[in-house]
């Protein structure tokens, strides 16, 4: 085989080229002569395989096809695979199923659906046509899997998946047998799993991803999982190891010369500017990003979104309308793929007036249809936005604590903090315009979630939310409390060094007022926060000891032990909780705010309360993650609680179900290997 190919070309075609070897080297060295570039061979091959007239192709040209195809498709020049089969058009009879399968993904990524269905029987009739195999098996869940996407029945993507597992265990005995198609599938798996958030599978997959790239030479597959990796390690809000992702992902896109990963890479560098607050830095790599040449509609529908965000942003809904609605139709030429784009579109609709929820609530459908939870979690919080502007408030709480269940259950970081610092905001309104005490509380409540969330991303967002919090207290002529909240952001901004909001503080403590008549606009918490982009950052486990149950009595009624060593007595540790928390609330004052965790000692103790009930978490460490565990646990608990706490206390078998799934098969948990 000719050494000018990569091994992933070479690889593949051993399934196919038997006695022509020779004569298959000979012609590869006419066409491609002293080019090493894989940029410059791809163009080489396509340019010889354009001047053949004829438009059937004996088996040595049928590779010479499937090697031209395999590049372009691994470099994203989709239009120059779809071009060579329009040329060829007797190619669809071919038994080469690698070279036909290849075309059938470049019609699923291209999003040309219809075309998609129409050659899928040939592909499955090629693969019908091998001998009844477990190879003959394995690509029928592979074609199965490759059409969930274009069938919109992800369901059947995820089974398909599942069942793959199996065969994917021995990777040596695939790869020798369907090279081409397990890399294929690889790439799905690893979207797959990060999608479901589960960080086992995704390890594990990107991993074996990434090892046979390298060992293939497959430096377009290669540039592709580093700008995933890069898209995972932005959401972790890791910036030193975003910027290694994105720079060897940029140098494999240019070693074979592909401006469409360049281009894909740079999306991951305009999102990490604008994660760190560099908005316009952001909208210029955007607006460059528009103009590249060959950007495909998928892309293109993407970075008109990007734009459309930051406008809505900067409030300017004029220009936001304009881009979406340019990203809206070209989403409907494509069959309604991104649903987000449409749920987006349609709240600016909806904002100013051209429809009265129509196009948002079609949106919301398209995600349901897609099992989009993500999208379908922005439903609410936009409805929440929209009400929110228009000063109906108790709606507007209404919907983004929908929003805050739905992006909690999925543990989307970035939704739960945009959700958690609108209900803030609404909160604080609310309380303003009432001054009851009880939406006061609300405020304080989510104030602090979002204060631990960016305390523990070592997010700048805390010292806009602490400056918040400090409006509150202003309002209310607290003045200590002010002073201790502007200290508590200004030790934060000089511990990591925020030039710029150790300023603003400073300004703050010589005129306290302008924390209330300045908080609008551009100034608002909202608006900071949705300047950053979040999502599923770092996990951190630890150690749980004890979860308890307890009424206002500081009464127990339940206890689960997650350790075998023997715990203090339920009643003592309520009755000390139930003591600690009625003492602060005397010296805090009634109706201001409400002692949530204990740390002493190397322990933490976690506390969250629904009406007269309250769940505590004894453990080693509090996280935000182990908040969002006990907040999930009492809501599904309190049915069963309720139940019967007038006649008994809950046994321990009853909640123990629920228990394991929400706290023991955490990947928050240290397991017992690593407590060792």
């Amino acid at each position: 085989m000719s050494s000018k190919l990569p091994p992933f070309i070479t690889y593949e075609l051993e399934l196919y080229l038997k006695e022509d070897q020779k004569e298959f080297q000979d012609r590869i060295s006419q066409i491609i002569g002293n080019s090493k570039k894989e940029k410059e061979i791809r163009r080489k091959l396509y340019t010889y395989l354009k001047s053949i007239k004829k438009k059937k192709l004996d088996s040595l040209e049928e590779n010479l096809l499937l090697t031209t195809c395999l590049f372009c498709y691994w470099s994203k020049e989709y239009e120059l695979i779809i071009e060579l089969f329009d040329h060829f058009s007797e190619i669809t009879k071919s038994k080469n199923y690698s070279l036909l399968i290849c075309y059938l993904l470049t019609l699923r990524d291209m999003f040309l659906f219809d075309k998609y269905q129409e050659f899928f029987p040939i592909v499955k009739k090629s693969v019908e046509d091998l001998p009844k195999s477990k190879e003959q098996d394995f690509l029928f869940l592979a074609l199965e899997e490759f059409s969930s996407i274009s069938d919109k029945k992800p369901e059947i993507g995820f089974k398909a998946l599942n069942e793959l597992l199996r065969y994917l265990i021995d990777l040596d005995d695939l790869a020798s047998k369907f090279p081409f198609t397990l890399d294929a599938l690889l790439c799905d798996l690893v979207k797959f799993a990060y999608s479901l958030a589960d960080e086992t599978l995704k390890d594990i997959w990107i991993e074996s991803a990434i090892k046979r790239a390298e060992q293939f030479e497959n430096f377009g597959m290669l540039s592709a999982l580093y700008d995933l990796l890069a898209n995972i390690s932005i959401k972790e809000y890791d910036i030193e190891q975003t910027n290694e992702n994105i720079e060897k992902g940029l140098s494999l896109a240019t070693k074979i010369g592909s401006n469409r990963l360049e281009s894909i890479l740079r999306l991951n560098i305009a999102s990490k500017e604008k994660m760190s607050g560099n908005v316009e830095k952001a909208l210029e790599i955007y607006e460059k990003i528009l103009k590249t040449d060959d950007l495909n509609i998928p892309m293109k529908i993407q970075t008109l979104g990007k734009i459309g965000d930051i406008s809505l942003l900067n409030e300017d809904l004029e220009s936001a309308d304009e881009y979406y609605t340019e990203a809206h139709e070209l989403n409907k030429r494509i069959g309604f793929i991104f649903p987000l784009v449409e749920l987006t579109y349609g709240y600016i609709r909806y904002l100013i007036g051209n429809d009265n929820g129509e196009a948002l609530d079609f949106g919301y459908k398209l995600a349901e249809d897609q099992f989009n939870f993500n999208a379908m979690s922005y439903y609410y919080f936009y409805q929440g936005l929209y009400n929110q502007k228009k000063v109906n408030l108790s709606v507007a709480v209404e919907f983004f604590e929908k929003s805050l269940e739905f992006f909690e259950n999925q543990l989307i970081l970035e939704g739960i903090v945009y959700s958690q610092g609108a209900l803030a905001e609404s909160y604080l309104e609310m309380y303003r315009i009432t001054e009851n005490n009880d939406f006061g509380e609300k405020f304080l409540y989510y104030i602090d979630n979002l204060l631990n969330i960016s305390n523990e991303l070592q997010h700048p967002l805390f010292v806009d939310a602490i400056i918040t919090k400090a409006s509150y207290y202003q309002y209310r002529s607290m003045e200590a409390k002010v002073v201790d909240s502007l200290k508590q952001g200004l030790e934060y901004a000089e511990k990591y060094k925020l030039e710029d909001r150790i300023d603003e503080i400073n300004v703050r403590m010589r005129d306290k007022t302008s924390l209330i008549q300045e908080l609008k606009g551009t100034e608002k918490l909202s608006h900071k926060i949705m300047t950053f982009s979040f999502g599923t950052h770092k996990k951190m486990p630890i150690m749980l000891y004890l979860l308890l149950v307890m009424d206002e009595a500081g009464l127990p009624l339940y206890s689960y032990s997650f350790s075998e060593d023997e715990w203090m007595d339920d009643l003592l540790v309520s009755g000390l909780i139930s003591a600690i928390i009625t003492f602060s609330s005397e010296v805090l004052g009634k109706g201001v705010e409400t002692l949530r965790s204990i740390n002493h000692e190397g322990k933490a103790v976690i506390i969250e309360q629904q009406g007269n009930i309250m769940a505590v978490l004894v453990a080693d460490n509090e996280t935000f993650e182990s908040r969002l565990q006990v907040r999930k646990f009492l809501k599904e608990a309190l049915v069963t609680i309720s139940s019967t706490m007038k006649t008994k206390q809950v046994e321990e078998a009853e909640l123990r179900p629920l228990v394991e799934t929400i706290f023991e098969s955490s990947p928050f948990k240290l397991d017992e290997n690593m407590q060792e």
